[in-house]
């Protein structure tokens, strides 16, 4: 019987204790919509109380609101708490540069944090099933992943996130779902071929099973559990390296390369992997892996530069000095949008910098240098409009860089220059009408430039 089933899962991995209060998510789908009748089975034995928490994407209008009022009404007639989010995902996906299911997922593990505090409520309960163990482990094949994402998901993670269904199959929970008339929708967009978990499942699974092994499914949600025992053996050594390695300060990681090199590339991986999560901790989504910045300070050390610093999210760094290493924080003061008139001819202290600009007016003089040095822009007068003023970077600035055809976006001007995105708002610059002049200790336009034809140069220097 499927309660048994999941009750043994319950057991065995110690998702529920006595007195737990627990944010269910539930989407109106037939796993989520059993897993919450189960869960209000399990209600005495375990003396829980539940919230249930339904998440609008706004992917599909039509359906979602079917489904919202699905659970509303289903947590009414249990008498439940019904929590209810809806969110842009798409706008969200294009400000992050995520897939779709990724927005979507970041955003729904947010809703459900804060949830917790909300309602002080231990855990999240979730209603993911064999089926879709066997669809993520193909996934992150398909992408690249170690052992780490190829045990799949974790019946209990981080003591927060626990999944009841974790070893039952769908089909299973779809029988059970009608033998129990318990209601539920289906999703229209489970069915479309344009995305790549959808491909999995519809396509190249039973292509598999056909053709290959018909115990497919089965066969690699073992692999899971087996890969999961590896893994937890690869993590405990990983943190008794940590332990032995890793010196922390109150705003410092610190440790010495040759201590670090000596240790299996394994754990090498996973000692840098928990390094980015302790400083990370509490500052991104949950169950988000942040892998690409474990890659990159990984590839960085396994290379033979001896010293160097490179910027990571969030405002960390990372820095090499020959044999110490170094991993911290960088003070990350909001900006505030500034706006300075300068005197022209003169000298204009520019507070908010803490520097000084100086604006002389002088002949053109063929054998200077029209460069100048960082701090120096020399300039067509002609080609600048009075008075001029100084600011820092505005979403959607554009200027023509020196040496450059057509214009370009500012942001990408500092993204091929590496300059790091809290550094951006702290650059000065220079603006002639509406117009950039200077990017500050970077490039002048390409359009105020001293030609052949110049009469007379501005100068203007930041000190």
């Amino acid at each position: 019987m499927l309660f048994d089933r999941v009750r043994r899962t319950i057991d065995r991995y110690h998702l529920l204790e006595k007195g737990d209060r627990l944010i269910v998510g539930v989407s109106g789908g037939a796993d989520s919509m059993v897993l919450l009748h189960l869960l209000i089975a399990c209600r005495e034995t375990f003396d829980l109380s539940l919230v249930v928490a339904h998440v609008n994407h706004g992917f599909r209008p039509e359906e979602s609101e079917k489904e919202a009022e699905l659970v509303q009404k289903e947590s009414a007639r249990f008498r439940l708490p019904f929590e209810y989010g809806k969110f842009n995902v798409r706008e969200f996906q294009k400000l992050g540069g995520l897939s779709p299911q990724d927005a979507a997922r970041r955003i729904r593990f947010h809703f459900f944090d804060n949830l917790l505090d909300k309602h002080q409520a231990q855990k999240i309960a979730l209603g993911h099933n064999a089926d879709d163990q066997v669809e993520t482990v193909l996934l992150r094949l398909i992408r690249g992943a170690g052992v780490q994402g190829l045990k799949g998901m974790l019946p209990v993670r981080e003591g927060k996130v626990i999944r009841p269904l974790l070893e039952v199959w769908r089909e299973e929970i779809d029988s059970f779902a009608l033998g129990r008339k318990i209601p539920f929708l289906c999703d229209s967009s489970n069915l479309r071929n344009d995305y790549l978990r959808n491909r999995i499942r519809l396509s190249l699974i039973p292509f598999i099973e056909g053709e290959y092994q018909p115990n497919f499914k089965e066969t690699l949600l073992r692999t899971t559990k087996i890969l999961r025992e590896e893994d937890d053996y690869l993590e405990k050594g990983a943190e008794e390296a940590y332990q032995e390695v890793v010196h922390e300060a109150k705003d410092t990681l610190a440790f010495n390369f040759s201590e670090y090199q000596s240790l299996h590339r394994a754990i090498q991986w996973r000692v840098i992997k928990k390094i980015v999560e302790r400083s990370l901790e509490g500052g991104t989504t949950m169950e988000d892996p942040r892998e690409t910045e474990v890659r990159k300070i990984h590839q960085k050390l396994n290379q033979a530069s001896p010293s160097f610093r490179i910027e990571l999210p969030h405002g960390f760094w990372i820095e090499r000095r020959y044999d110490l290493v170094l991993f911290g924080k960088r003070e990350v003061k909001p900006s505030v949008p500034f706006e300075v008139e300068l005197i022209s001819p003169g000298h204009t202290l520019v507070e908010e910098i803490g520097k000084a600009v100086v604006i002389e007016e002088m002949g053109r003089d063929p054998s200077g240098d029209p460069s100048g040095s960082p701090d120096t822009a020399l300039m067509d007068y002609e080609n600048l409009r009075f008075p001029l003023k100084m600011r820092n970077f505005r979403p959607g600035d554009r200027f023509c860089p020196l040496g450059v055809k057509g214009s370009q976006k500012l942001k990408d001007f500092f993204i091929d220059h590496k300059i790091p995105r809290f550094e951006r708002p702290d650059i000065p610059l220079l603006i002639s009408e509406e117009r950039i002049a200077w990017v500050v200790g970077y490039r002048i336009d390409e359009r105020v430039k001293i030609t052949e034809r110049t009469r007379k140069v501005l100068k203007v220097r930041v000190i």
